[in-house]
C-alpha cells in the first residue's frame, strides 16, 4: 500500500512516522522537497510531478488545506482522494464553510458574509462585539480582526470576509473524529483548547463531551467523509457551537500520540487506506503544550524531559520566527488536575513569563 501526502509539513511527517508500523509506504510532494515529511518519505516529489505522484500512489490524502489544486483534482479525477474535495473546497473559503455548516443544520454562532470591507464593518458594528475574518486564508488568528464595542482598531484590508457575532464562550473545545469508506466512524476524548492570540497554547483531555461527538458525527457524515477530522468548539451553558473543522490531523489530537491506545496519525492513515479503525481508548489524562517560535537546544530539551511522562516532538523545519509552531512537547498525569499543573510548569521552563515574546505578531 502506497499513500501520497500532499504537503510536507509537521502533520505529514507525525503521519509517517505513526503509520510506517502499518507496512504503508509514503509519498510526499510540496512546492520543495526539504520539509519535515519529504525528509522521511520514500519518495519525495515537487508539484511540477503530481501525475507521477498520483499515479504511483493508491490513495491519495493531505496534510493541509491551502496545496497546489493540480495535485488535488488530478487525484480527485483518479478517485484516489480521501477526505474528498468537497472538504478542502469550503475550508478554502470561510464563508462557503460557515454557510454549510448553518444551511445543515449543524450548530454555529451568528454570523454574516460580507462582500467588502465597507459591508464587514457594517456588519460588525450592528454587532457590537464581532470577530471579522478574512474569508480566504487566514490561519492561527491570521487576517481575523476584533471589533470591541463597534470599534476597530486595525485597519481592513479590502476582501471578502465573514462577520461573526462575538460568542462570550466558558470554553474552547475540539473533538478528533475518523470515518472509514464504509461509513464507520470512532472518536477521541474531547479535549479542553487554551489558545493565546489566536493559536492553540496547550490542550487537555479528557473532558465532558457535551454533544460534540454527534455533531461530528453528523458534518462527517453530511461530507461523505473519509478520514480523520479536528472540530473546534466553543462551549456556551453547556451547549457547543461550531468554530471551525479541519479535514485533517489536528493540533489538538496530537496529545493522541502519548495519551491514547491509537494516535490520530495511525486512525487517519487507517481510514483514509480502507484499514480498520479503532475504537480509541484515553490512557490517561494528557495534553499538549506547543512549542512556538522557540530554539530547542540540548540545555531546554533535557530540562523538559525532566518532567515525568513528557516525549518532545521537535518539528525540525527551517527557521525560527515569533508565532511557528516548531514543536510540541506530549505530557501525561494520573489526574486532570495534575495534567494542568504540569503543563503550567513546562511553559514556565519554556517560555518563563513572556509568552507575547513567542505568540505576538
Amino acid at each position: 500500500m502506497k499513500l501520497g501526502i500532499i504537503g510536507s509539513g509537521q502533520l505529514g511527517l507525525m503521519m509517517i512516522l505513526e503509520g510506517k508500523k502499518l507496512g504503508v509506504e509514503f509519498l510526499v510532494i510540496d512546492k520543495s522537497k526539504d520539509g519535515p515529511a519529504s525528509r522521511i518519505a520514500d519518495k519525495a516529489y515537487d508539484y511540477e510531478e503530481f501525475k507521477d505522484f498520483v499515479d504511483s500512489s493508491d490513495y491519495v490524502t493531505y496534510e493541509f488545506e491551502h496545496v497546489d489544486e493540480r495535485v488535488l483534482n488530478y487525484a480527485k479525477e483518479q478517485e484516489k482522494l480521501r477526505p474528498g474535495l468537497l472538504a478542502v473546497e469550503l475550508k478554502r473559503d470561510r464563508s462557503r464553510e460557515k454557510t454549510f455548516l448553518r444551511e445543515n443544520g449543524l450548530p454555529v454562532g451568528e454570523f454574516e458574509v460580507a462582500e467588502n470591507a465597507d459591508a464587514a464593518i457594517k456588519s460588525a458594528k450592528e454587532y457590537g462585539d464581532a470577530v471579522i475574518k478574512s474569508a480566504f486564508g487566514g490561519y492561527d488568528g491570521k487576517g481575523q480582526y476584533l471589533v470591541k464595542d463597534g470599534l476597530l482598531e486595525d485597519d481592513l484590508p479590502e476582501g471578502k470576509y465573514v462577520v461573526e457575532k462575538f460568542v462570550k464562550f466558558d470554553m474552547e473545545a475540539s473533538v478528533i473524529g475518523a470515518r472509514d469508506p464504509k461509513g464507520n466512524t470512532a472518536f477521541f476524548d474531547s479535549s479542553l483548547n487554551v489558545n493565546y492570540k489566536g493559536m492553540l497554547y496547550y490542550n487537555a483531555a479528557p473532558i465532558e463531551d457535551s454533544g460534540m461527538r454527534d455533531i461530528v458525527k453528523s458534518l462527517m457524515e453530511k461530507l461523505s467523509y473519509v478520514g480523520v477530522m479536528g472540530v473546534e468548539f466553543f462551549i456556551k451553558d453547556g451547549k457547543p457551537y461550531i468554530n471551525e473543522f479541519a479535514p485533517r490531523v489536528h493540533n489538538s489530537g496530537h496529545h493522541t500520540i502519548l495519551g491514547s491506545s491509537i494516535s490520530q496519525f495511525e486512525q487517519h492513515v487507517r481510514a483514509v487506506c480502507g484499514i480498520p479503525l479503532a475504537d480509541p481508548e484515553l490512557y490517561r489524562p494528557s495534553g499538549i503544550l506547543n512549542l512556538v517560535g522557540i530554539s530547542l537546544d540540548e540545555k531546554m530539551r533535557d530540562k523538559i524531559l525532566l518532567t515525568p511522562e513528557t516525549q518532545v516532538y521537535w518539528y525540525g523545519k527551517n527557521g525560527i520566527r515569533k508565532r511557528r509552531k516548531v514543536g510540541h512537547i506530549n505530557i501525561t498525569a494520573k489526574t486532570y488536575v495534575e495534567l494542568l499543573e504540569k503543563i503550567k510548569t513546562l511553559s514556565s521552563t519554556v517560555y518563563g513569563s513572556e509568552l507575547d515574546n513567542f505568540f505576538s505578531y
